[in-house]
């Protein structure tokens, strides 16, 4: 049988190859994500044939509870231990954040399956040229936005931080993270868990090799990013915070065309993934307002007979 077991730390050097290698693109397939959102839906891996695994248990939304398809290594293989710890353990191979090839390649193999996918799971991609330059009269106004914060705040300053950790920026990122907090009149659930995913980002920051920049006016911490690299090319924004009169004047298309600046020329950014809306509209027409250049769909099955 499979030995499902809680992300470790030391787990993360072989998680990353793993993913490198399969060439993901998902949010779900990132590993500071895996780590970071572990007790949120209650993940669980597992090495075999060479492959990472995941199971997911900690969440009834549609989509996002059972196993997933295995990255690198030996897939057809894997499959096959996947297919008879299922077995054993009398429970369905309920396979969910597929990919279109994912899907083929399950439908090949398994004939009786049936698909399904819904929008909340869709990751908003863009390409990492698109946000750094907003071209086009689509983002116009994006455009307007940045050059009304460089407007009202001419003394701006942007600082990238890399997977070396500088306490100063990290206890920055946490800053915004407190003041954007502050000012939220209705604190759901989820906001109290996000917080806990931040203060534990910075807190790993290395260990997880995540990326992120911080902007200031006059000093102040304005708004902050944080992301990491999912596979060679595809970075993945996890969170990304400003508040007050910052964000009112345009903060947030600063920094996230800052960001996308740096780590375009800098890392070779290809993709950029902004992850899913999880279904609730305020994130969709966020997300649907940077005019997406693909939604990369998620697939979901259960095995029938």
């Amino acid at each position: 049988m499979i030995e499902w077991k809680k992300p470790l730390p030391e787990d993360l050097p072989l998680m990353r190859s793993l993913i490198g290698q399969s060439g993901a693109e998902g949010s779900d397939a990132n590993a500071a994500n895996i780590f970071l959102l572990r007790e949120k839906y209650n993940i669980k891996i597992a090495f075999a044939a060479g492959s990472l695994l995941r199971l997911y248990t900690g969440t009834r939304l549609p989509g996002r509870s059972g196993v997933t398809f295995p990255l690198g290594g030996d897939t057809e293989k894997a499959l096959d231990i996947l297919e008879e710890d299922r077995q054993n353990l009398g429970k369905p191979a309920r396979f969910i954040f597929l990919t279109e090839q994912q899907r083929d390649i399950l439908a090949r193999r398994y004939p009786e399956m049936r698909f399904e996918t819904t929008e909340d799971n869709s990751d908003y991609m863009y390409t990492a040229s698109h946000l750094s330059e907003l071209a086009g009269k689509k983002n116009m106004k994006k455009r307007n936005h940045v050059s009304r914060f460089c407007r009202e705040y001419p003394d701006y300053e942007i600082r990238f931080l890399g997977r070396k950790p500088d306490e100063q920026l990290l206890r920055d990122i946490t800053d915004v993270e407190e003041k954007w907090f502050a000012l939220q009149t209705e604190r759901v659930d989820s906001s109290f868990v996000e917080r806990l995913e931040i203060y534990e980002a910075c807190r790993l920051w290395d260990v997880l090799e995540l990326y992120g920049a911080v902007i200031y006016v006059a000093g102040e911490a304005a708004a902050m990013t944080i992301a990491s690299q999912t596979s060679p090319g595809c970075f993945d924004i996890h969170f990304e915070k400003c508040y007050g009169d910052y964000a009112q004047n345009g903060g947030f298309a600063m920094i996230n065309k800052s960001f996308a600046q740096i780590i375009k020329e800098q890392f070779g950014a290809e993709w950029i993934n902004r992850e899913e809306d999880i279904g609730l509209a305020g994130l969709r027409k966020a997300k649907l307002s940077y005019h997406p250049d693909k939604m990369l769909r998620k697939y979901h099955t259960v095995k029938e007979g």
